[in-house]
Parts: structure tokens; sequence; C-alpha cells
């Protein structure tokens, strides 16, 4: 059909942050390091948009949330749950697993099947292999090109990594943060809490005190989003060692591009 994007990007993600963080993040790590430089070149600001679309699994949707894969699975008759041929036994994913599966299986009733499915969704420190995102995937075992955003433990942990005081009262607010806390959030993302254990490290506390004079922790707020659309990746990548960012900058780095030059 006349402009229609060459490519469709399938995103399934926990919530609006988690989509905005790993469909944002995806297209800049293309943008700015993807090789061979070409596909650097097909991804500038004017282009783009003719070289991927992103879909969900609903009309009108450019990503889909746990309730969109739900009610895909539910319409296409898709089990939750598979025989391990080793064993025999049958196995249902659970947690971050259950939606990747989710997402993989639902991925192949989409038609044309989507050229990438990327994934999204915060741990709330959940790390057990048997809960994770891989782990659903290969219990699915469907033959589609994926990456994975596992955000460890909260979004908001990956806007605070890319968190550079601008001003005196950003200065001022970080040093309120960093005193209280006994060490720098921006640094050490990775050691901010899920709201779910109510500590004085949950994540969006923290960045709500980060965020409260630009405008709030709202992806209307341009400050907010400046944080993962402008930082350096260079700069993410260090600050997000041990949160998920920069194993994800890495998986898209590393795969994204193939899947292009494939076609």
């Amino acid at each position: 059909m006349e402009g229609r994007a060459a490519r469709r990007w399938l995103l399934c993600a926990e919530d609006n942050l988690s989509a905005e963080l790993a469909r944002d993040l995806c297209d800049r790590v293309v943008r700015e390091r993807a090789e061979p430089d070409w596909i650097r070149a097909l991804w500038d600001p004017s282009l783009v948009e003719s070289q991927r679309e992103w879909i969900g699994l609903e009309p009108h949707y450019n990503w889909a949330d746990r309730g969109a894969l739900d009610r895909r699975c539910e319409s296409a008759g898709l089990a939750i749950a598979v025989r391990e041929l080793s064993t025999g036994r049958r196995i249902a994913p659970h947690g971050k697993a259950a939606m990747a599966f989710k997402a993989a299986r639902a991925a192949m009733t989409v038609s044309p099947v989507p050229d990438l499915l990327v994934i999204s969704a915060d741990t709330d420190g959940e790390t057990e292999d048997r809960v994770r995102f891989a782990e659903g995937l290969r219990l699915a075992a469907e033959p589609i090109v994926t990456v994975c955003a596992e955000i460890h433990r909260e979004s908001e942990a990956w806007v605070i990594s890319g968190f550079v005081a601008e001003n005196s009262a950003e200065r001022d607010a970080l040093a309120r943060v960093r005193d209280e806390l006994g060490f720098d959030p921006t640094l050490h993302s990775e050691r901010l809490m899920s709201d779910l254990t109510g500590d004085v490290r949950d994540a969006k506390r923290v960045a709500s005190k980060l965020f409260a004079q630009s405008g709030g922790v709202s992806l209307f707020n341009e400050r907010f989003v400046r944080c993962w659309r402008e930082t350096p990746l260079d700069a993410l990548i260090e600050r997000g060692a041990r949160s998920g960012l920069a194993a994800f900058i890495a998986d898209v780095e590393r795969t994204v591009p193939r899947a292009i030059a494939r076609g």
C-alpha cells in the first residue's frame, strides 16, 4: 500500500513510559550507532518514518499493553503453556516470562509477521531466570527477531540515569536527593527500588523530586523526556550498566541493524 513503511516493528510494553523508552532508544541507537553507515542515514529524522512503522496489536495503536496481549491470545486461541520435550511436563511461564511468551506467540498472528518484536517492562526487582523475558522467549520458540528492554527495577530508573543537572535548581535538587539516599541515583540507578516496597529509595519518588521544578514525572515534560532522548548514549551505557539500560542498548546495536540489512 502506498505510504506504508518498509518495516513493521511490534512493540509490547507494560505501560506508556516503558513503551516510550524502548521505542525512542531503539530508534536512537540505530540512528547513532548502527553499522554500516547507510543504515544510520536511513534513520535520519526526515526518512525514518518511511523505513519503519511502530505497531501494536489493535488498530490505531503503535504499541500493545498486557491487556491487548491477553485479548489477542484469547481471540487467536493461543495456548499459554507448552509441553517441554525433554521432560514431557506442561510449563506455563509466569511474570515477565509470561509477557514475553505471549508477545512472541501473538506476533506470529499478525499479518504480515512483524520484522522486529520489541518487549519492554520493569522487573520490580524480580531477577529469577524463570520469570525473565529470555525464559518466555525460549518457551515460545518463535522465529522472530526480538530485543528486550528489561528495566531494573522501575522504568523511572532509566530516566534518572539520563538526568544531568543543567542549572542551580537542578543541582540543588540532586544534592538533596543524594544526601537523603547516601548515593547519587543518577550514577547508581540500579540501587533504586520499586514502589511496591515503600522504600525511601523508590524510583518514582526520587524522580518526582528531581523533576519537581521542571514539570514533574510526565511524558509531556520536555525536560523529563530529554533524559533518554538527548543524554549521550555513552553516558547512558556507563550509568545504566546494572539497570538493564546498557544491556538493551547493546542488544539493539547488535541485533537490529542486522534485521534492517536483511530487508
